[in-house]
């Protein structure tokens, strides 16, 4: 067996853990699916997208990204207000509950990444970081792809750093522009 093989299954193991990790946190908490706790902290990130851009970030049909707009506005998690460039469309916003309900999916999500990484040294979390930013540019194909990936970040935290992903996003969509 090679040792790229190893690597491989050991990240995939690794991948697995911690999203097993992260749906079990935001199942305690209460609602009603990883996708829906996805769609809030996607929302909070980006208040005022439309319904098309929600359902392309979270892989869902136009139809079943209604669907759960509907669920979550009848949460009173998210509200639906006109657009206010293209009357014929609507934009997303996060309640005040809503909010809070988005905060606490990404507490969640900082218990388990920082649980998963509490074992290492600080100089192993110091390497660690920029090969993982460079392992996710490299699965960032253009700004579509990069919401996706980040669909249960905490973008205040990247952004003043300079998001990779965002970065590789931007460098994808410069090429195919060129």
């Amino acid at each position: 067996m090679s040792s790229d093989t190893y690597l491989s299954n050991l990240l995939g193991a690794f991948a697995t853990t911690i999203t097993s990790s992260l749906e079990r946190e935001v199942s305690e908490l209460g609602g009603r699916s990883i996708k829906a706790e996805s769609a809030l902290v996607t929302i909070r990130n980006h208040p005022n997208d439309s319904i098309d851009v929600l359902s392309r970030i979270l892989s869902l049909t136009h139809s079943g990204a209604v669907r759960l707009l509907n669920a979550l506005e009848m949460d009173k998690l998210v509200e639906r207000h006109p657009s206010g460039e293209d009357r014929r469309s609507v934009v997303i916003r996060l309640t005040a509950k809503g909010r809070k309900r988005a905060d606490k999916v990404l507490e969640a999500r900082a218990r388990v990444t920082n649980g998963a990484l509490q074992s290492l040294t600080a100089t192993q979390r110091e390497e660690l970081a920029p090969i993982l930013a460079s392992a996710i540019q490299s699965l960032t194909e253009g700004k579509d792809e990069a919401r996706r990936i980040c669909r249960l970040c905490d973008e205040r935290v990247c952004r003043p750093q300079g998001c990779p992903v965002e970065v590789a996003a931007g460098i994808k969509e410069a090429e195919s522009s060129a």
